[in-house]
């Protein structure tokens, strides 16, 4: 596996995992009613894809860094 595929799978499965609460997020919501619960699924949403986000992000920084010091030795 190169690792642009590793790395193409790796963000595929963070943006996967910010698409949905887990079981213990939905469970700590389980306590609110109303405004309150929607106020706190969209923190968390957000929160997760702000987090999907910057390991995109960060990976491709790194492939990029990679590809930079492949270029520089040849």
């Amino acid at each position: 596996m190169t690792t642009a595929t590793t790395a193409a799978a790796a963000a595929t499965k963070a943006l996967g995992a910010s698409q949905g609460l887990s079981a213990l997020e939905q469970k700590s919501l389980s306590g609110l009613t109303g405004p309150d619960r929607e106020r706190a699924e969209a923190q968390l949403m957000l929160q997760k894809q702000q987090e999907a986000t910057a390991f995109v992000a960060n990976l491709m920084k790194k492939l990029n860094e990679i590809a930079m010091s492949v270029i520089g030795k040849i």
